[in-house]
């Protein structure tokens, strides 16, 4: 299983970093990810304001971005780097476990 990028939410700051529905994540931060919870675990270590190393595989490419964390609006402790909707301000992604392998 892998964790692939199905949504990102216009003007998100995964957006603007550069991030693209069908990025299939690699690490976040310090943590490989190889399924969807290991992106939640990833959240453990990052604090809104944090810029965050995200490196994903586009097509046959590596590629790694600098997101800008952000605090779920809904909390004043939790951090959300990946969720199925979309709320304007934090990092949203919607993340498919049955998503392709990479080649």
């Amino acid at each position: 299983s892998q964790a692939m990028v199905t949504q990102v939410a216009e003007d998100a700051p995964a957006a603007r970093s550069g991030l693209k529905e069908g990025d299939v994540l690699l690490q976040v931060g310090k943590k490989k990810i190889s399924d969807p919870e290991d992106v939640f675990d990833a959240s453990f270590y990052i604090t809104a304001g944090d810029t965050v190393p995200i490196t994903v595989m586009r097509g046959d490419q590596k590629m790694t971005f600098h997101v800008q964390a952000t605090m779920h609006p809904a909390s004043k402790t939790g951090m959300l780097l990946a969720s199925p909707g979309t709320i304007p301000g934090v990092i949203p992604m919607s993340l498919d476990e049955d998503a392709p392998p990479l080649p």
